[in-house]
């Protein structure tokens, strides 16, 4: 995989996150995971927490592609992860009241198909039966243009920076 620079990363290193707010202190794990299948290649890094006014979220940084090869497995990751911040997980040194949500930051996704759509749908929906929110943020060009023709932004809002990511966590939910 290339990142911006156009170095070549290998599937162990960490992918940053997009977005750091100023003094939010932040965990980080190792669950870092990467599928290959038929070219198209998507890796996901979850951020133990992070902290804005009033709200703290589970976020995890998505990057590559998006399709059908890979869909069904970002869906089961995406599952574990919103499953366990809603149990909580008092080896990682929080607990379930402490998280407002799960932030899914798409600022490394190049391209995303209806299938990508719908594990990110899913998702929504699987943070929803949990009580929890789901926000996206950092989508961009053609992934943002997909998300808002297929009007997914409707239900998942687009938020341009984590910190309105973060902010939407702490307002009351419909």
């Amino acid at each position: 995989m290339r990142s911006r620079e156009g170095a070549v990363m290998r599937a162990s290193e960490s992918l940053p996150p997009s977005f750091v707010l100023p003094a939010a202190p932040m965990r980080h794990d190792d669950t870092a995971g990467e599928r290959v299948s038929g070219g198209a290649r998507i890796s996901l890094r979850r951020t133990d927490v992070v902290r804005g006014a009033g709200s703290a979220a589970m976020l995890i940084a998505l990057a590559g592609e998006i399709d059908a090869s890979n869909s069904g497995w970002l869906t089961a990751q995406l599952t574990t992860t919103i499953t366990g911040v809603s149990a909580g997980n008092a080896a990682a040194g929080y607990d379930r009241g402490e998280l407002s949500g799960v932030i899914l930051d798409l600022t490394g996704i190049r391209f995303c198909d209806a299938s990508g759509i719908a594990a990110l749908v899913k998702a929504f929906r699987h943070a929803q039966d949990r009580r929890l929110g789901l926000e996206l943020t950092g989508a961009h060009g053609r992934v943002a243009r997909v998300l808002q023709i297929t009007k997914v932004d409707e239900a998942l809002t687009l938020h341009p920076r984590l910190e309105g990511a973060l902010a939407a966590l702490t307002a009351p939910r419909k």
